[in-house]
């Protein structure tokens, strides 16, 4: 009896010590425009990512119509763009910091959501991230990652070129 009752605990701190990043972390309300819902842990990494997207510096809470207006254009630009319209668009988007190397955003077919590191964010790599949503929402079938690639690309070229 007495090993089972040190197995359980044993148990509990390997499987609580394997858990992601985001739920480990205290996540704040979703920030809701009308095609995303942005998941962070502090103001700080949604004033950044606001910042480094477009130029806006509010602070937590306030010019609320400016930043959905602001990440719902990115979203139209692409779509405008890419000339695809999925029906009901909606993506998830998790904001983290501490990057250190590697991907500076990741487009995940799996759970359809993005996440984005804020300290190296543009608007750009939204864009792209974007357009990879996007395009998995719209076509029953996806295609090959190269040409989603390609296509992703095209954005990144032509996000803001006829302004």
């Amino acid at each position: 009896m007495k090993k089972s009752l040190f197995t359980f605990p044993l148990i509990a701190l390997i499987l609580f010590s394997q858990t992601p990043l985001a739920f480990s972390q205290e996540i704040h309300s979703p920030f809701k425009t009308d095609y995303t819902v942005i998941y962070y842990t502090q103001c700080d990494e949604l004033n950044d990512f606001l910042w480094k997207i477009g130029n806006i510096a509010p602070s937590c809470g306030s010019d609320v119509c400016l930043v959905k207006t602001r990440v719902d254009r990115i979203v139209e630009r692409v779509e405008d763009i890419l000339g695809i319209y999925p029906e009901n668009f909606k993506v998830d988007i998790y904001l983290k910091t501490g990057y250190k190397e590697g991907e500076i955003a990741l487009y995940s077919e799996t759970t359809r959501t993005i996440t984005i590191f804020v300290e190296r964010v543009t608007d750009g790599v939204l864009a792209h991230e974007m357009a990879h949503a996007l395009i998995h929402a719209y076509f029953k079938t996806s295609p090959s990652r190269n040409v989603q690639e390609i296509l992703c690309q095209y954005v990144d070229a032509y996000l803001w070129k006829d302004y």
